[in-house]
This record gives C-alpha cells, structure tokens and sequence, in this order.
C-alpha cells in the first residue's frame, strides 16, 4: 500500500512538471513579446529604407519632389507620351511646394501642347487654380503662335465664359506680338467686343511700342488705326526721351478739330519745354498765328516764368509775341510764376501789364497780390 503511494506521488509530480513547461512555452512573457514585437517593427523599417524612390518624373515621383531638386524631372517631362500627362498632372497638382508645381506646369503643358494643342488646353481649363491655369495658358500661347498666331487669337477671343483667363491670354499674345507688329496686334485687339478689354489691350499695345521705338510710333501716327491707338499714342510719346516734339507738334496741327489740336498742343508743348525750353518758345513763336495754341502759350510762359533766372529775358520773350490772347496767356501765367517762385513782386507786375483783361490776368494777379508782404 505505501509503495503504491509513493508511485502515485511520482506520476503526480511528473504531471505537474510537464504542465509547467507547457505553460512557459506557450504563453511567453510580456517582456518577450515585447523584444519581439520590436524586432519585427525594426525589420519592417529597414525593408521599407531599402525600397527605392520613385523616379523623379513619375506620378508618386512628382507629387514628393521639391524646391532643391525638381529640375530633375524637366527633361523626363520632355519625353513623356500623350498617355502619361494626365497621370503626371495629378501627381505634380498634389506637390505641397508652389514654386515646383508653377515651375514644373509650364514644361508639362509646353509637352501637351506640342502633342496634342486641343487636348492641353481642355485641360488647363480644367485647373482649378487661376495662377495655375494662368501659368498653363502662357506655356501653350508660346508654342502655339509660333505656328499660328491668328488662331491663338481666336481661342483666346472666344473665351466669353472666364473673362480673367481671356484677360490673362490678351495680355500675353500682346506681349508676344505687339513688339513685333504693333499695328497688327492693335487689329486684333481691335475686335474684341469687351469695351474695357479693348481698351486696355489698346494701351498696352502702345505703351509697348513706345518703349521699344517712340519715333518710330511717332512717324506712324498719321495712319495708325484704330482712332483710339493713335489717340493715346498722340497723348503719351511726347513724353518719351528722344522724341522728336517738332515733328509732332506738326502731326496735331492736321488734327481735324479745334478742340484735338488745343488739347494735343496743349500736352506736346508742355512735353517740349520740359526739355528743350528754348527751341519750345520759338517753335510757340513761330505758330504765334495760331488761337487753338492759347492753353500752349499759358504751358510754356508757366514753365519760363517759373525756371529762368532773368527777367530781362524773360520780359522780352513776353514782347516777342504779338499782342493778343497768346501774349495774354503767356505773360499771365510768366507773371504768376515769377511771384509764386519768390521773385521781385515788382518785376512781376510789369510783366503782368503786358496782358489785356482776361481770365490768366485775373489769377496772376491773385497770385501776386498773395505773395505781397503785409502792411
């Protein structure tokens, strides 16, 4: 019986020492997990580091490129199929950086275009960032009038349902355009039905041309159409340096009204004794037959009467004129000047006494009497 006991003990010890180590391998500790978990997250890790980028002009490539190094992608942009542009669109719309989406846009589009013209520019249209489509439309209008510019023009008239992308392209076709043929790009902008548009492609034109040859655009007043170029030609390059004001002031005396020729007159003598004084007064001299050039007198006599240092010389200016409204406004607005600019009070009112009643007497007087010390 005893022995019996102790056999039974023995199986039941053995039995518990199994079920222990069964427990210890099976249900590892927290620490082991752990050290495990940890060991497969680092494993993770290195496998992704080793993975290569994706290339630079891909779609996951673009979207991940950056200010340092998205000229990378410039010359695979230029070899690129018809099929892949969308996808790289996309990839390149979802870069974080401006400056590579806006640098990278103009390649991509100039690509598009070159493939498919119609098919870049429903796409561009269907940007939803105005600078980005802005940015677009100027890549596609620097290819496209290198083939066809008439057609360009076209598209870009035709734009009634977005006002500031149409707006946007006629200020870039005339930056193109308008340095090379003024008069042609002012036929273009000629058409466009935008009242307010019209007028400011007209403007740019001429400002255009102004910069790059003021002469030029002088020598080609006499039949620039439209009305409204020359117009605004007539009214600013006088102001350009190096214009040639006799020449001008010869241009408006064929003006067909009085009214123009007062006005331009007006504009091209105060242009011309801001320059040249001298030659100013004598070409006023000359044409002192004129009435239109009333407003003209009363410009230069202002500027003289306020910049010449001798009023002996400028008292005899004044007595060149024949007597009458020129005289008149000219020793007037002299008279004023020379008061107003701390001259002899004296001086002034003997230079006054040369005029007949009128308006410019009346304010130079007021003038004078102003700057008279008090009693």
């Amino acid at each position: 019986m005893k022995l019996m006991l102790q056999m039974l003990l023995h199986a039941l010890c053995a039995f518990a020492g199994i079920w222990l180590a069964s427990e210890n391998t099976f249900e590892p500790s927290e620490k082991t997990v752990a050290g495990t978990q940890q060991a497969e997250s680092i494993s993770s890790i290195e496998v992704r580091a080793y993975q290569p980028p994706p290339q630079a002009a891909s779609e996951a490539g673009l979207a991940l490129l950056t200010c340092e190094n998205w000229a990378e992608a410039i010359h695979p942009i230029s070899q690129m199929s018809l099929e892949e542009l969308p996808a790289r669109l996309r990839g390149l719309l979802r870069n974080p950086f401006p400056e590579v989406r806006r640098r990278l846009l103009r390649c991509l589009f100039e690509r598009w275009a070159a493939l498919d013209l119609n098919g870049a520019l429903i796409a561009l249209r269907g940007l939803s960032s105005p600078q980005l489509k802005e940015r677009a439309l100027w890549a596609v209008l620097d290819l496209w009038t290198k083939s066809d510019t008439e057609a360009a023009w076209k598209w870009v008239n035709a734009l009634e349902d977005d006002s500031v992308l149409q707006e946007t392209g006629i200020e870039h076709l005339l930056s193109l355009s308008a340095n090379k043929d003024p008069l042609a790009s002012a036929a273009w902008a000629d058409q466009i039905e935008d009242v307010f548009l019209r007028e400011k492609a007209l403007i740019q034109i001429a400002h255009s041309w102004m910069i790059k040859d003021a002469n030029g655009a002088l020598a080609a007043l006499t039949n620039v159409e439209p009305k409204r170029l020359r117009d605004y030609l007539l009214s600013r390059v006088c102001h350009r340096d190096g214009i040639d004001h006799a020449s001008g002031l010869e241009i408006v005396s064929q003006l067909p009204t009085h009214a123009e020729r007062s006005r331009l007159s007006e504009e091209w003598l105060s242009a011309y004794v801001n320059d040249h004084p001298q030659d100013a007064f004598q070409w006023l001299l000359g044409h002192s037959d004129r009435p239109d050039l009333q407003k003209s007198a009363n410009e230069v006599g202002g500027y003289l009467g306020a910049t010449m240092k001798s009023f002996a010389e400028l008292c005899a200016m004044a007595h060149q004129l024949p007597a009458g409204p020129l005289r008149d406004a000219f020793a007037a607005r002299a008279a004023g000047q020379w008061a107003y600019t701390d001259h002899s009070i004296t001086e002034a009112q003997d230079l006054l006494s040369l005029c007949g009643p009128c308006i410019e007497r009346d304010q130079a007087q007021s003038t004078i009497d102003s700057k008279r010390p008090p009693k």
